[in-house]
């Protein structure tokens, strides 16, 4: 396949966690709608498999090794970016894990590294870009949530209020930037049920969550989501939630 797609010709997109299923999903999104697309993760390998598609079907990239935990390490890339492309137009905050256990079962330092990963990085990132976004009157922040911020999943607690927490973070900040008159900034977040993805075929709730029926989302459904909020012919849609379900009655 070749891309040929115009629609974000030059525009800058950020997606954090991009070497498998949603983010990567997303990465080539981006990449077919000719936006110049930077990969964060932490598997060197693994972003080049990515990077290596991506140029051979005709889109630019550009990979970066980064533990999204690691402020400093983010401090650094982005610095790099901004020298590069002088710019960042679409941050996609997708990095996250899961690990389900009873709430009194959960390991602390577990609970601890989820938010960490889920909220305290994207928070960040958030932190970091957001004034540049607004610095250059454009930009759009597309935070992954999930179903779960909506309505808390047992047996994952920590993994629903860490989701919540950065649901709720990104449509207070949204409001502030928007009130504040920069209408051409936009923070919405994508909450999905359940997605067909390796942690999702791994994990402890997966049975819990498929008694509700209807039928998994793909990767693609989310990462179609993430190109139609980052268009600017929605520039009315921002600090807003978009949940992305096919039938499950659980939300």
């Amino acid at each position: 396949m070749v891309f040929k797609d115009t629609l974000l010709k030059d525009e800058v997109a950020l997606i954090t966690g991009a070497t498998r299923g949603i983010g990567r999903a997303t990465a080539m999104a981006l990449a077919s709608v000719s936006a110049e697309v930077i990969i964060c993760g932490r598997n060197a390998v693994a972003l080049h498999a990515v990077t290596d598609e991506i140029t051979a079907s005709g889109g630019k990239t550009r990979a970066y090794v980064c533990d999204v935990t690691d402020f400093e390490q983010v401090d650094r890339m982005l610095a790099d970016i901004i020298q590069v492309y002088k710019k960042i137009d679409i941050l996609v905050n997708n990095a996250g894990i899961s690990k389900e256990a009873p709430f009194d079962e959960m390991n602390w330092k577990d609970i601890e590294q989820i938010f960490k990963i889920n909220q305290t990085a994207p928070i960040y990132l958030m932190y970091k870009i957001l004034p540049i976004m607004v610095q250059q009157k454009h930009g759009h922040v597309i935070n992954i949530g999930s179903g779960g911020a909506v309505r808390g999943l047992p047996g994952s607690a920590a993994y629903s209020s860490s989701k919540s927490g950065l649901l709720k973070y990104g449509e207070a900040v949204g409001d502030e930037v928007w009130k504040r008159g920069h209408h051409h900034v936009h923070v919405n977040t994508i909450c999905p049920g359940p997605v067909d993805t390796e942690m999702f075929k791994k994990s402890a709730v997966r049975e819990f969550i498929l008694q509700g029926g209807g039928d998994l989302s793909t990767t693609e459904d989310i990462a179609n989501a993430v190109i139609w909020l980052s268009t600017e012919k929605l520039s009315g849609v921002t600090n807003s939630q978009t949940l992305i379900l096919r039938g499950f009655n659980r939300w």
